[in-house]
């Protein structure tokens, strides 16, 4: 980053928010592109993706949280919940320390979600991106903290796990309250249960965008079991109703 980038950056703050950014996904992009092609799988997924930044990660400090996002219901493709793993043995050379310097990556439920780079600033110009080394690259297992996703669901009595298909799930934070998504009803609108398992639609062109449901969570997981649970007509009454 020159001066002027610099000063650019300090008037007006999303500037230098973008700037870092581009910068992140340059160093991001380069990395997993080099895996080698054991990981072809991931790769391709994770390059599918859009990058929105490397953050502090309280819960692993040593690591950068990789905030993706992919297109409409892709990440419910990709996700596989139980793959847990990190990738280790890649490397990339710093012009700032004069070696080579271990990267290592985490993957969650099939999904990167963490970046480390030893003695790094996560800065463009310390790195030499056309020379990252990928000859001793192995996965490993990696047990994670439990998420919220994960205690929520185990603690669903057994007849609704048998019915429930738990890489489906996904959290929602709305109006200061947390919603667990079970089913997609497309463009961004969901069928979801609070934490005392009572059933709402979300669909954020409706008003209210939170309906509760007169039906309990076990009902109707067994008609959406059943193909008696459409779509369509729910978004119809959804929207005819709205205030």
């Amino acid at each position: 980053m020159n001066l002027s980038q610099k000063i650019l950056g300090t008037i007006f703050p999303p500037y230098g928010f973008r700037l870092v950014r581009k910068q992140q996904d340059k160093i991001f992009t380069a990395l997993i592109s080099s895996l080698p092609d054991e990981f072809a799988e991931i790769k391709k997924q994770t390059l599918s993706g859009r990058l929105w930044g490397l953050n502090n990660w309280t819960l692993y400090p040593d690591f950068k949280f990789v905030s993706l996002s992919y297109r409409g219901d892709t990440i419910f493709k990709y996700k596989k919940r139980g793959q847990n793993f990190k990738i280790s043995g890649l490397q990339v050379f710093s012009n700032r320390n004069n070696k080579f310097e271990n990267v290592e990556i985490l993957v969650q439920d099939n999904l990167i979600c963490g970046l480390k780079i030893e003695n790094s600033q996560y800065q463009i110009q310390e790195l030499d991106l056309d020379k990252i080394a990928n000859k001793n690259v192995i996965k490993t297992t990696f047990i994670f903290a439990p998420s919220a996703i994960d205690v929520f669901y185990d603690s669903l009595d057994q007849e609704i796990k048998n019915k429930l298909n738990p890489d489906d799930l996904f959290d929602i934070d709305f109006n200061n309250r947390t919603f667990y998504s079970f089913l997609d009803l497309e463009d961004g609108n969901y069928l979801a249960v609070d934490k005392n398992l009572k059933v709402y639609s979300l669909v954020h062109d409706a008003r209210p965008m939170a309906t509760e449901m007169k039906i309990s969570f076990n009902d109707i997981l067994s008609n959406i079991a059943d193909n008696t649970f459409d779509k369509e007509t729910h978004l119809d009454e959804r929207y005819k109703n709205s205030k």
